[in-house]
């Protein structure tokens, strides 16, 4: 799946870190996505500070294969100096709470799913349910579609993913 996304993202990222309780304690879940709503790349961290954040950012440009322009984000310390570092001045951050809204709307999908299995016991299977799950959540997304229209896509969408399957196995 991260292979399909290479190259076709857009230029404008959305950025943030959401918390989530594996092993009874919090941990960070990085995410991007760009400005049509499409999945940048998922990071898992134990810690929120600018190694953590320069570690995303390195991630998500290898696997979008783009440099952004701009990366909307919150007024977060650690992602100022990370920006800075991992793009440069190429990358302009704006730090308005109001412009990143579309991002954290799309946090609502993990942790639906996450507060019905109440937490995760292991970091790693932590990190591969969250991979996991984004990816799959970015194959069945079906933006400006009405009820019938994502019915109809259904289940081509439903092949795709089986065909993506069998080629990984």
């Amino acid at each position: 799946c991260r292979t399909q996304r290479f190259g076709k993202c857009g230029k404008k990222w959305h950025a943030d870190a959401t918390y989530l309780k594996i092993e009874g304690r919090w941990c960070y879940l990085y995410r991007a996505i760009d400005k049509e709503g499409n999945l940048v790349d998922v990071y898992l961290s134990d810690v929120r500070d600018q190694a953590a954040a320069e570690a995303f950012f390195e991630q998500a440009t290898k696997t979008a294969g783009i440099i952004p322009t701009q990366i909307p984000t919150d007024k977060e310390r650690a992602l100022y100096s990370a920006i800075d570092n991992v793009f440069g001045e190429n990358t302009k951050h704006r730090d308005s709470k109001y412009m990143n809204n579309i991002i954290e709307q799309n946090h609502r999908g993990i942790k639906s799913r996450y507060k019905v299995m109440k937490g995760f016991k292991n970091i790693f299977s932590a990190l591969i349910f969250c991979t996991a799950f984004e990816e799959v959540r970015q194959i069945f997304s079906a933006k400006n579609k009405t009820r019938s229209e994502r019915r109809s896509q259904f289940m081509a969408k439903f092949c795709e993913m089986q065909n993506l399957l069998a080629t990984a196995a």
